[in-house]
């Protein structure tokens, strides 16, 4: 079976990878190119010929002077044509600037695209940069996201493009601070709409406050009488308008925008300012199964009623019987009819994990839901259904798109959330906690009825460190047995680094108790086979764990001199075995520093890598969205060397409470080992800025502790 973990890590490769001409476009393409871009240099926005930047924003890094895409959408009988254009004009006023843009990206994958750059030296002289050398680029996913296209090429049912994803990129000489660099982009996409009733493109969401200041930021949209936009404005960002003019539709503009310093801990699209915008193909108008309104419409929001009779119709037609007829197949194996209801219920939930992730690409929360209702009607099980949004992507009151409700099934009282490859039932993720969500109810009057899904407390979610240390008195090396215990929510932050290079995937059908469904199918000769190239993998990945977790332990340890071994206890996959436990055993260097007959050992550093807050990061203008509450315990046994005897352990102790976090150490010592107990509790999901002063304290402490070295005595 292909082991699920890889596909979880497997960068997908994007766009055409044959070879291209590594070194120069012909003249006559940068003739066609330079043709295209003319409309761009050519727009009289008066926006872009500003150079000078208020006195305010001359110590920043960089100033977006003036930033606008257009969207410009034109349909004949089976194509539906889209131009993305973008300009930018930044103010490179830093070496970290010019670093950033010495190399600026560019796709010319039809005929129809375009790229230009123009650098004005502080003198005002204009350079333009050619493209002649500009390098091919192998791997898309090198591409930076502020050269990629918002939308893109859409997916249809047939594909007869002309246009292709082939990126470029070419170096920018003689950038310096001081100068502006002025480019342009155009992505032509020629969608094939035929036998398409509808098209949704990818939703866009734009935070307002960027990596610098800005001046001018804008949006156009042009668009034909099939395409719809919605759109919606949240926390004081500016609204869509229509123009009124024949040059464009739509317009958003913003003005004046200043720089977020926050950047760790911040919920970007919920708490910052941020316009979200869709634009969808449809042959018909206010589609009941869109989120579209009538033909010219700006449509901005969607009333609770309003989703419940779409989420209704949505419902109905979601044609999931595929998967239902699978999952019931499965279900029959072992046998449904004579199961308790809370065992039905499990063993449910694990088949459909399995035939999300081994039988397909992953389920979406509808689909998902869909099949578990259905198979709880097998036993007349009652349920309901909830809609809600992830707290990190949009409110429920601001649901605008299609693609934004996340279904939950409610069953016994307990909540139902679409299956990750490492979950189990009932497992709550960190995006619904404490949300409002809707209970939807199905039939000829749907309604939708406020609710707000449960919050959690930091001991739902532990993460317990077990360490045993000793030095080693040939090498002065510590050697550590590292146990580590992981609970609820916090499980999300080990699941790949402990089951990657493992068998943990390899039996999935054991959580359900259902029979091997791969190597149900092979007999004599492919079966051989197969076990041979699943002993000769298990082999390969011993080594490859090693390695693996040496690198993965480097963001706590970076001085980890030998890594020695691996072993998972529980992969926390399962129903009896919730927990995800394993443990590691290495060595590390650079703990110990000798001071005359003394030594001194930086014990507490055991506890990983902690944060240190740099002045800057002492200011706070948005609230820290902290994820969800949890908590870690950091259980250390020290072996003294004889010889030594430990100096001023009580002032290792040390109790930091506040309403936002913990931070507390119990530090003792019986005969010659050292016990230290670390606690370090987040004990909320967002903290307001107002108390980031009280969040601090606590990692002030954390990071102070780790830092503290320990004084062994040499006993004379």
């Amino acid at each position: 079976m292909k082991k699920l973990i890889y596909i979880l890590l497997t960068v997908l490769l994007s766009g055409n990878l044959n070879a291209q001409d590594e070194d120069t476009f012909s003249p006559s393409k940068l003739e066609s190119i330079a043709k295209n871009m003319k409309p761009v240099w050519d727009d009289p926005d008066a926006d872009f010929a500003i150079s000078a930047i208020p006195e305010k924003w001359k110590e920043e890094s960089g100033v977006i002077i003036a930033q606008k895409t257009r969207f410009s959408f034109d349909k004949d009988a089976n194509k539906l044509a889209v131009y993305e254009i973008t300009r930018r004009r930044i103010k490179l006023n830093d070496r970290d600037a010019v670093n950033t843009y010495s190399s600026v990206y560019f796709r010319i994958g039809s005929s129809s695209d375009g790229a230009g750059i123009k650098i004005i030296k502080a003198n005002g002289t204009v350079q333009d940069v050619s493209l002649r050398n500009a390098v091919y680029v192998e791997d898309n996913s090198d591409v930076p996201s502020t050269f990629t296209p918002y939308i893109g090429k859409a997916s249809t049912y047939y594909d007869k493009s002309k246009s292709r994803v082939i990126y470029y990129k070419v170096a920018v000489p003689d950038l310096d601070p001081g100068d502006i660099i002025d480019y342009g982009t155009i992505f032509y996409d020629d969608n094939t709409v035929k036998k398409m009733s509808f098209i949704e493109f990818d939703p866009i969401y734009f935070v307002c406050t960027r990596e610098y200041p800005v001046l001018s930021q804008k949006f156009e949209i042009d668009t034909d009488d099939k395409s719809f936009v919605n759109f919606k404005s949240t926390m004081g960002a500016p609204l869509f308008k229509e123009t009124g003019n024949s040059n464009a539709d739509y317009l958003w503009e913003d003005r004046n925008r200043e720089k977020l310093s926050d950047t760790r801990w911040v919920n970007r699209f919920v708490e910052l300012p941020m316009v979200k915008f869709q634009i969808v193909f449809s042959r018909s108008e206010n589609r009941s199964d869109l989120f579209i309104g009538d033909k010219g419409e700006l449509k901005q929001n969607i009333s609770p009623e309003e989703l419940a009779k779409k989420m209704n119709i949505l419902y109905n037609k979601l044609d999931g019987s595929y998967y239902y007829s699978m999952a019931k197949a499965y279900l029959k194996q072992i046998g449904y009819a004579d199961m308790r209801e809370d065992d039905f219920i499990q063993k449910t939930y694990y088949i459909l994990r399995h035939m999300s992730h081994y039988k397909a690409n992953g389920f979406s929360s509808e689909l998902f839901a869909s099949c578990f209702t259905q198979c709880l009607d097998l036993r007349k099980i009652p349920y309901e259904l909830i809609v809600t949004s992830p707290n990190n992507l949009t409110k429920p009151e601001n649901i605008i798109f299609r693609t934004e409700p996340e279904w939950i099934v409610k069953v016994k009282d307990k909540f139902v959330f679409n299956a990750t490859v490492f979950s189990n039932p009932f497992e709550y993720r960190e995006e619904f906690l404490n949300t409002p969500a809707y209970i939807i109810s199905l039939g000829k009057n749907p309604t939708a009825t406020p609710i707000t899904l449960p919050a959690s407390k930091p001991d739902d979610n532990v993460t317990t460190n077990t360490i045993t240390a000793a030095i080693d008195t040939a090498t002065r090396n510590m050697v550590i047995t590292h146990q580590k215990l992981a609970t609820g929510m916090s499980k999300q932050f080990y699941n790949v680094q402990a089951l990657i290079y493992t068998t943990a995937l390899d039996d999935d059908h054991r959580s359900y108790g259902g029979e091997d469904d791969l190597r149900g199918g092979m007999k004599g000769d492919a079966l051989e086979q197969y076990e041979e190239r699943l002993r000769e993998r298990k082999k390969e990945d011993k080594t490859r764990k090693l390695e693996y977790m040496k690198e993965a332990l480097s963001d706590d340890f970076d001085n980890i001199s030998v890594y020695n071994e691996f072993t998972l206890n529980a992969d926390g996959r399962t129903w009896r075995k919730q927990d995800l436990s394993y443990t590691n055993k290495y060595q590390l260097s650079d703990m110990v520093k000798i001071a005359g007959d003394n030594l001194l050992v930086n014990i507490p550093g055991l506890i990983g890598q902690q944060l240190f807050v740099s002045a800057d990061g002492r200011k706070r203008e948005a609230d820290a969205y902290m994820g969800f509450p949890r908590s870690l315990r950091n259980v250390i046994s020290f072996t003294i060397p004889d010889g030594y005897k430990a100096v001023g352990i009580q002032n290792l102790n040390m109790n930091i409470d506040n309403e936002t976090g913990t931070f507390a150490v119990q530090a003792s010592v019986e005969g010659n080992t050292l016990s230290i107990l670390v606690k370090k509790l987040y004990k909320q999901v967002t903290v307001k800025k107002e108390n980031w002063p009280k969040l601090l304290e606590m990692l002030d402490a954390a990071f102070n502790f780790s830092q503290k070295k320990i004084l062994l005595k040499k006993i004379n």
